[in-house]
């Protein structure tokens, strides 16, 4: 089964749509979220992993964050 996470999806949306790569999202940008402890560690960390495993969206985490991916 997969695991979906609205308020991290809607986050990553947010962000997406500014058109910005980030390395880690900080708190202020985090703020007004409805996160868990385990999503605000991995977006800090910009884990991409474990935004995955934690149900973010696999097109949106690339969009965020895009420098973490070697080509």
């Amino acid at each position: 089964m997969i695991k979906v996470s609205y308020p991290l999806n809607r986050l990553l949306t947010a962000v997406a749509r500014q058109h910005q790569m980030k390395e880690s999202l900080s708190d202020e940008e985090m703020a007004g979220h409805d996160l868990s402890a385990a999503e605000r560690a991995a977006l800090r960390a910009g884990d991409i992993q474990a935004l995955y495993e934690l149900g973010a969206n696999p097109y949106l985490i690339r969009r965020v964050f895009r420098r973490r991916f070697t080509i």
